[in-house]
């Protein structure tokens, strides 16, 4: 997802589902592939370190998953600022949030 229109279509979806490290918004998006977006703010990961591995670590959950999210446009937030043990745990998250979405599955 590139413009602006599209990430607030889907922010305006309303959230899919809500962990402790990420939140996910989807949206079907009418093509045969998915999308997928990151919103990492400063006010939640204040420096550009974590907020950079914080998206490493969303795009390649992403790049994975990407087959069996169909055609969905995907808006990943994060929630929290990564700690030490950061990619252990939110690795295991994000791949477990995007495979309930690929299933069908929402809380």
């Amino acid at each position: 997802m590139l413009r602006r229109e599209e990430y607030s279509a889907a922010l305006a979806s309303g959230a899919a589902a809500r962990r402790r490290y990420f939140t996910v918004f989807a949206r079907p998006n009418g093509l045969h592939q998915a999308r997928m977006g990151i919103i990492a703010s400063k006010r939640v990961a204040p420096r550009a370190v974590d907020r950079n591995r914080a998206k490493r670590l969303v795009r390649e959950a992403f790049r994975k998953l990407r087959l069996r999210l169909g055609g969905m446009d995907v808006l990943i937030e994060l929630r929290r600022c990564p700690t030490h043990d950061f990619n252990v745990e939110a690795g295991a998250e994000i791949i477990r949030l995007l495979e309930d979405l690929g299933t069908g599955s929402r809380d």
